[in-house]
């Protein structure tokens, strides 16, 4: 086994470079929080549904020092890797078969973590041992390395580092698809959770509209969520809605429009465009994951 760490910054490296052995990599489930209300004169609780809160992995390991000497300097260097106050990204990785072949990516996941708790190691004549545990920083999911546009542009290649098998994706075309020109659109999340703009990376760029005469709307006829432009659109301007965001033509537009973001469910996401005979649309997106 072994575990990827890549900073904020791009750089990248496995624990196995600086003689560090993965002993295993134990995702734990995110925690749920609840919120409930009680009502006076009524047995029981109110359910007013439930957040998830964060996660946890840890990462049990050990190394072997030349000599006693250099078990010190090891830990030193192990310190220098894992323990910083800004989050990076963790992956996975495995053997196909134990104890034979090189160790390869699970899938295209990636964990945003820090450090949860503090870790010692037990020396043992030229061996350490230790385990790592990790905390999830923002959202307690794995997300996907590649986004729509990448399947955009390559399609998938589950060879590649960045995709992989476990993640939902499908060989139907249309939903290897997230460019579409038209009255509609069918736009699949690979994912099991669902992605909204506040929360999670979602981008939409409008552009190429033909017809519009008074507004543009899209609609995500899978759960009713809408984003609306409220005057007439042309063919020379360009809208993009990134996250909460909404400019057209370089220039912020968020006044002009109902207020309102499309939001995409796990699966397949129906895209209605009204307001307009024709227009091209693209989401960019990753995929997010229990």
């Amino acid at each position: 086994m072994d575990v990827e760490i890549t900073k904020l910054n791009g750089e990248s490296f496995r624990l196995s470079e600086h003689d560090v052995t993965v002993r295993d990599f134990v995702v734990g489930s995110p925690t749920i929080n609840p919120v409930y209300s009680q009502i006076e004169g009524r047995h029981g609780r109110v359910d007013m549904g439930a957040t998830y809160g964060t996660r946890s992995i840890s990462v049990p390991f050990y190394y072997k020092a030349a000599d006693i000497h250099d078990v010190a300097l090891l830990r030193d260097e192990l310190a220098g890797l894992a323990v910083s106050a800004e989050p990076f990204y963790i992956r996975e990785m495995r053997r196909i078969i134990y104890g034979n072949g090189d160790n390869q990516f699970v899938s295209g996941k990636q964990y945003k973590v820090r450090l949860a708790d503090p870790y010692e190691i037990d020396q043992q004549l030229e061996f350490g041992f230790g385990e790592l545990r990790f905390e999830t920083t923002d959202l307690p999911f794995a997300e996907s390395i590649g986004t729509t546009a990448d399947i955009d542009a390559n399609g998938i290649d589950v060879g590649s580092a960045i995709w992989g098998a476990g993640m939902g994706l499908s060989t139907e075309p249309d939903y290897q698809r997230y460019t579409w020109r038209g009255t509609s659109a069918v736009i699949y999340n690979a994912g099991n959770i669902a992605v909204h703009p506040f929360m999670q990376y979602l981008k939409i760029t409008i552009s190429d509209v033909r017809g519009s005469t008074q507004f543009l709307q899209l609609r995500n006829a899978t759960n009713g969520s809408i984003f609306r432009v409220n005057e007439a659109v042309s063919n020379s301007d360009t809208i993009v809605i990134d996250g909460p965001n909404v400019t057209k033509n370089g220039l912020v537009f968020f006044r002009k429009t109902s207020r309102e973001f499309i939001s995409l469910e796990p699966g397949r996401n129906d895209i209605q465009i009204t307001g307009a005979t024709s227009a091209k649309v693209s989401f960019d997106f990753r995929f997010y994951y229990l």
